[in-house]
């Protein structure tokens, strides 16, 4: 019995540990730049900006833009899923534990 006790307080701190991670990573914000398009995109996978540079004559090339827009995107997603997992690590001690992300 007190084996299982045991083990539900380690479950316990890893959960508490694990949502103070999350929401650590919502203030922590990844910025991606390709072409003309500037992406900020937090650990918890919320764009908080897109910028686009006006000068930049890849504006008046639609598919060139969108191309562009499409890839700065997926990156900045890869890397803040990439963040969160080196984050999370430290509390599940490298598993895989589905359902986090």
């Amino acid at each position: 019995m007190l084996d299982q006790a045991k083990l539900l307080k380690e479950a316990w701190d890893m959960k508490r540990k694990m949502e103070k991670i999350q929401k650590e990573l919502q203030k922590k914000v990844v910025t991606v730049s390709r072409g003309s398009i500037t992406i900020h995109i937090t650990g918890g996978l919320e764009v908080r900006e897109v910028v686009l540079d006006p000068g930049v004559e890849e504006i008046n090339n639609i598919k060139l833009f969108a191309a562009n827009l499409k890839n700065a995107m997926n990156l900045a997603i890869s890397e803040a899923k990439e963040m969160m997992q080196d984050e999370l690590k430290e509390v599940t001690g490298g598993m895989n534990l589905p359902g986090l992300m």
